[in-house]
């Protein structure tokens, strides 16, 4: 039977449906974790269910993993991660095993927002426009550089909106700068580098796009709206299908875009603002989307990104066909309050209202004390429909019907 090598996996459940397709394609699916504590939140689709064989193992540790796989000889056809943090271990396994994926120093480029910033103006790329920025790495920084308020701080390396704040003031600056010297790691045992972006405050549209390179060449699947809640810019929904932008080559300038890089494998999930007529980069993400993205996706165009993914690494291209032009929605459930969300309900309503495709709850009881990053959300709906206007409102409406049972912690 043919192998195939997860490493980690994301917690919405992109990573899981790729094992799944790799199940019904005939290979025996292998699940590398450092800890499964991670994904306590999955009640549905979580790794442990799904993958054939796993090992408990530090996925930071590339050598490690590479004496265990030729110490027990074992044989792969390919080597996948759907999280940020490990995009890099599987590119360098899968370059160690002569396998398809990333070019190294590609991912360092983009993986860091700074070295992705910097590369960019290094490069005098004009085709997509960047918010001003300055980088810190002390507190004492602050004092050596100017900038106006609004302004936004974030780690360089982090994801899921995990250390970022707008702040209105020098004060909530620091304070925010406080909080985030303090920590030394994420919630996914992560080792943060200790460096922050300082960025402009962009007004406007947030979209993301969808891409999926095939053939020697990117191809943009679909756009994404989001929607962002609090000074965490924490996304609380998304909504994709045939968006245009008008006067705008978006898939000719992002493919450009990636190709200053050196990215030419798998999926891009590129995040801007759309200004006036002003496009501002926020981050590249060499990976899938995350938040149920490519299911909107297919729901909405057709197009199954995760099955051309996992194609990619075991060596096969799909051609990108859509046949469907529809929207898809989701939104994030969010504590309202801080307690101990016991229970929910609801959930049977919402699935007889127009425009149901699925919910999921996260594991209950959840303790609250507010909502700074995506790991803080509840759950989700998603819902399609004919327009964007009338997905949005399906799954708002389906979020809204649900009741929660909060006890004071």
């Amino acid at each position: 039977m043919k192998n195939i090598l997860f490493i980690e996996t994301n917690t919405t459940g992109t990573g899981s449906r790729a094992m799944k397709i790799a199940k019904e394609k005939g290979y025996k699916v292998h699940f590398w974790t450092s800890n499964f504590d991670q994904y306590n939140s999955m009640k549905e689709d979580h790794p442990r269910k799904i993958s054939d064989e796993y090992l408990v193992i530090d996925t930071y540790d590339i050598n490690k993993m590479k004496e265990e796989i030729k110490n027990k000889n074992m044989n792969f056809c390919g080597i996948l991660a759907f999280d940020d943090y490990h995009l890099l271990p599987a590119a360098a396994l899968a370059k160690e095993f002569n396998l398809p994926g990333h070019s190294i120093s590609s991912l360092e480029k983009v993986r860091n927002k700074r070295k992705m910033r910097d590369y960019i103006t290094d490069n005098e790329f004009n085709l997509i426009l960047q918010p001003k920025y300055k980088v810190i790495s002390s507190i004492e920084d602050l004092s050596k550089i100017h900038f106006n308020f609004p302004c936004v701080i974030k780690p360089v390396d982090d994801s899921g909106s995990n250390g970022v704040t707008v702040c209105e003031s020098e004060e909530q600056l620091r304070n925010s700068l406080r909080k985030e010297i303090n920590r030394e790691t994420n919630e996914r045992g992560y080792k943060l580098a200790k460096e922050w972006l300082i960025e402009e405050f962009i007004t406007g549209i947030e979209y993301s796009a969808e891409m999926l390179y095939t053939n020697s060449e990117w191809k943009l699947v679909s756009v994404t709206e989001k929607e962002t809640f609090g000074k965490h810019s924490v996304e609380c929904g998304h909504v994709t299908g045939p968006l245009v932008l008008s006067n705008i080559n978006l898939e000719k300038n992002l493919s450009d875009l990636l190709e200053i890089f050196g990215l030419e494998y798998g999926a891009a999930h590129i995040e801007f603002f759309l200004s006036g007529n002003k496009l501002y980069l926020v981050e590249i993400n060499p990976r899938l989307a995350g938040d149920c993205i490519p299911e909107l996706v297919e729901i909405a165009t057709g197009i199954n990104m995760v099955e051309h993914v996992f194609l990619q690494a075991v060596g096969n291209k799909l051609n990108v066909c859509t046949n469907k032009k529809k929207f898809a929605s989701i939104k994030f459930a969010l504590p309202v309050c801080s307690g101990i969300y016991t229970e929910v309900k609801g959930v049977e309503k919402v699935k007889d209202m127009n425009g149901f495709i699925r919910m999921n709850i996260n594991k209950l009881p959840y303790s609250s004390i507010g909502v700074k990053s995506s790991y803080h959300r509840l759950g989700y709906a998603i819902a399609e429909a004919d327009t964007k206007e009338l997905a949005q409102k399906y799954a708002n409406d389906f979020i809204n019907t649900l009741e929660w049972s909060v006890t004071n912690g």
